[in-house]
This record gives structure tokens, sequence and C-alpha cells, in this order.
């Protein structure tokens, strides 16, 4: 949206602490000039197709690293805050990804020479895809909240935000999330897939090795929000496992929802890649962990999420097959699914 019409949403009172960032040095107002442009991009696209009206895209000043809904009965709005921007800047750097080559050393040969020579594609930069992939799956999890929300036709709807509150419980907001994770992993499956045909890569081998690329991404993502990381952040403090708490599923939970759902649409799309989701799983939490420990060395994260696993798995997997039971109840998502065309009964 141009800046008048954000300035009348800030008289009308719709948006509050937009970012100015037009005084900052060149190189830092590119990077803020990329998402805007990036988010705006993809709302535009995806509002003419789902015939979404005013849609409207900000970036609040706010350190946090967030993003966030805020449907009005007039516009619909998307957001991010400058703390999204720098920390997924940065944490997307070439620096961070540069012992990228040691993961695949963990992986078995064919994958490990797959890695190697997609490392050696001059067309492909791991930092630049991991950052375009998280991009993707933040604007569809936000998006679609906008298309369950306006689903729903509530006359007063509240700021749906990334970050985990220890608000009041509601199991329909966390079957709300369940969905939004399928449909913004469904983006960066979507988009890795192009990007493999920009590239024109044959190689099945290489394929899969974008497409951990891309989920490891989404885990990045996920943790970044739900402990609420900012640049200035020193360590992480996990919570016990839970189920009813909260307002958004455990990142545990939420990670096996989105494997399951990017598993089964592999297989759906792409039979030939016979993928293993065992081998899925391993190697996008090994893109993680070389994340985590590149941030936080003193600590071991994933080493605690993998008991985590191990005490939970029956209470993970139950937990999200009754908030799959409690979606294709819920009507806003229902409508959507069926106006989609998916078939979600057995």
């Amino acid at each position: 949206m141009s800046l008048v019409e954000i300035k009348k949403l800030i008289k009308d009172g719709i948006i509050e602490q937009p970012f100015d960032y037009s005084h900052l040095d060149e190189d830092f107002k590119s990077r803020y000039d990329f998402f805007d442009k990036t988010f705006k991009e993809l709302y535009l696209e995806k509002s003419k197709q789902f015939k979404i009206l005013n849609p409207c895209f900000i970036i609040k000043d706010d350190i946090t690293c967030n993003a966030f809904v805020q449907p009005d009965e007039k516009y619909n709005l998307i957001g991010i805050t400058k703390g999204y921007v720098k920390f997924m800047s940065e944490t997307f750097c070439d620096d961070n990804f540069k012992n990228i080559l040691f993961i695949a050393l963990k992986a078995n040969r064919t994958i490990s020479d797959a890695y190697a020579q997609l490392y050696e594609n001059k067309n492909f930069k791991f930092n630049e895809f991991m950052l375009n992939c998280s991009i993707q799956f933040t604007f569809g999890h936000e998006f679609q909240h906008i298309l369950q929300l306006n689903s729903q036709q509530l006359g007063s709807i509240p700021i749906l935000n990334e970050n985990l509150s220890e608000s009041k419980f509601d199991i329909n907001r966390h079957a709300w999330e369940f969905d939004a994770d399928r449909f913004g992993s469904f983006d960066v499956l979507k988009y890795v897939h192009q990007i493999k045909n920009e590239n024109k890569i044959l190689d099945y081998n290489i394929f899969k090795c974008m497409l951990y690329l891309g989920l490891g991404s989404i885990f990045i993502s996920k943790l970044s929000f739900y402990f609420n990381i900012t640049n200035s952040t020193k360590s992480i403090k996990t919570k016990p496992f839970y189920t009813k708490a909260f307002s958004h599923p455990h990142p545990i939970i939420r990670i096996f929802n989105i494997l399951e759902y990017y598993e089964d649409c592999i297989k759906s799309l792409f039979p030939e890649l016979n993928n293993d989701i065992q081998d899925l799983l391993n190697n996008s939490l090994a893109i993680l962990d070389n994340y985590l420990i590149s941030i936080f060395p003193k600590q071991k994260i994933i080493s605690s999420f993998f008991g985590d696993i191990d005490t939970h798995l029956e209470d993970i997997n139950n937990y999200n097959n009754e908030l799959y039971d409690i979606c294709i109840k819920d009507k806003s998502i229902k409508r959507l699914l069926i106006s989609r065309g998916i078939n979600f009964e057995d």
C-alpha cells in the first residue's frame, strides 16, 4: 500500500507503530525494502486469487521477531515487525551457512554428494534460498489466518500473532495454528519446486536436499517465533512439554504436524523421490541444530527435543490427530477446504 493509505489507516486508528526506515543507511534500507516488496507482492498475488478485499501490509516498529494479522471490517492487515526483518536477515546470512557441508558429511554418501553439487551451483545460495523459504512459510501461515477469519465472518476480530502467549487456552486457536502451519509449509514446497525448475535441476537427490533445506528453514522460523528470539537473546529457555495450554501448540507438536503434512505432499506430488519421513526429519533437524549451535553454542537444544520426542511421541500424535478432527469440523476451515476442493474426510 502507498504511504498515504498507511497514514489514513493510522488516522482511523486501525494500525499503530508503523516503522519508517527511510532515514536508515542504504544497506539497511535495502534490507527492509526487500522484505516490504516481497510480502506485498505475495499478498497482492494471493488476494487476487482468493478475492480478499483491501489487503494491507506493514512493518511494525517492534524489536521482537513476530508476524501477525489484524483483520478489520474494511481492511485485511498482515504485518511483520522490524525485529523479524533484522533477525531473519541475520539468521540467514551467509556466515551461518558456510558450514552447511558439515551437515552433508553426516548424511549418507548419495545425499552428501548431492549437497556438494548444490553447493557448487553458482546460481544457488543456501542462505538466500532458506531466507526465501522462511518468508514463504511466514506469509503462507499468516495468509491462511486471513482466510480463516474472513471465512468465519466475524464482526470483531482480534490480532493473531506468532509469539507464544501464556494466555487463556483455546483449543480452536490451536486448531487454527495447526491449519495455518500446514498451508504455510505447502507454500514452501511449491517454492522449492519452483527454484528446482528455474535451476533446471533434474537429479532427485539434489531435489531432496532442497526439500530438507526448505523444511529446516521452517523449523528455524517456528522456534524463532516460539521463543520470541531477538538478536540480543543469549540463551533459550525451553518449556516443558504440554498439549492443552497457552496460545500456541508446543513447538514439537507443530514440528510433527508440519513434518507429516510436508511428507504427505511430497509423496503425493513427487512419488518418484521415494522419500522417507525419517530421513526428512533427521536432515531437517540437522540443519536446525547447525543453526542453533552457531547461535547458542552452550545449549544442547536438539538433544532436549529428541528426549521430549522419545518421551511424548504418543501424546504428540494423539494431540495432532485431535486438532485435525477439530479442523475439519470448524466451520471457517471446512468452508476453505471445500472451496479449494480438498478431500478431508475418509
